[in-house]
């Protein structure tokens, strides 16, 4: 039976071998406290969720038993509040805590963790989404974030918008999409010529608020929300730590209320 708040730094549980009897759990022993440990993770290791300490491997199965088994029941994954960090808890039916997340910045970031834990698919396959058959393989062509930032905004009928339109200190031409916060919420690789970088941002304001055209995908472990018309990427985000972080900017993933309003 795992100890009441004997849980590792979530930095602890990455990078562990795969329990090969349970698929989308790893399993480790903590050499300082020789406890045993599991996490919950997603197709590229990310931790979804993370148990206590066990005090043999025996306790630790039945641990991961009582995981599989209580993150299908409704009302057993919750989203708690400690300080100012939001975990994703996961209580058996004695409402004994199982395992909980690692913590999240924001209640809807840890309400999208729940989605994925309790997705009818396998938590792996639920985020392998972001990862198979990626359109994103290379940062080159784009600009440091900043580097979209504080440019003069296009105005239309409506008035100002949200888009920017400019010639980098390369010569090439770019667009970028801001938040209502004015920090970048898009950006796009650059252009030859204005022409080619005006076609793009035509085809770009035509998709950006269907959701279908978006993936999430991870390059070198970070994530970026890729914007695309079938093949063809038509612009990023800023880089993500975790999938859902950079789930939740699109419209997918969004609250309702403001899909619609942000450009």
């Amino acid at each position: 039976m795992a100890l009441n708040d004997d849980y590792l730094p979530c930095k602890s549980y990455a990078g562990h071998e795969a329990d090969p009897k349970n698929a989308g759990f790893t399993v480790f022993q903590d050499k300082k406290t020789e406890k045993y440990y599991f996490a919950f993770v997603d197709s590229v290791g990310n931790v979804l969720l993370r148990s206590e300490g066990y005090i043999d491997v025996k306790s630790r199965k039945n641990g991961i038993a009582s995981v599989i088994k209580n993150k299908e029941i409704a009302g057993r994954l919750s989203v708690e509040k400690d300080k100012k960090k939001f975990f994703v808890v996961l209580k058996a039916g004695n409402n004994k805590e199982i395992a909980r997340s690692c913590d999240f910045s924001s209640e809807l970031e840890a309400k999208y963790a729940v989605e994925i834990i309790v997705s009818k698919e396998s938590a792996v396959e639920a985020t392998s989404i972001a990862t198979t058959s990626n359109i994103l393989n290379s940062l080159e062509g784009y600009l440091n974030v900043g580097e979209y930032l504080d440019k003069a905004r296009i105005w239309d009928s409506y008035g100002i918008t949200g888009f920017v339109k400019f010639q980098g200190e390369d010569n090439k031409y770019y667009f970028g999409v801001y938040n209502p916060d004015a920090s970048l919420y898009l950006r796009s690789t650059g252009f030859a010529t204005e022409d080619d970088r005006d076609n793009a941002f035509d085809l770009m304001e035509s998709t950006i608020l269907l959701e279908e055209n978006y993936k999430i995908e991870n390059l070198g472990g970070k994530y970026y929300a890729v914007l695309f018309e079938e093949s063809e990427i038509l612009a990023i985000s800023p880089d993500f730590s975790s999938f859902i972080e950079a789930f939740v900017t699109t419209p997918g993933g969004r609250p309702k209320e403001t899909i619609g309003t942000m450009y």
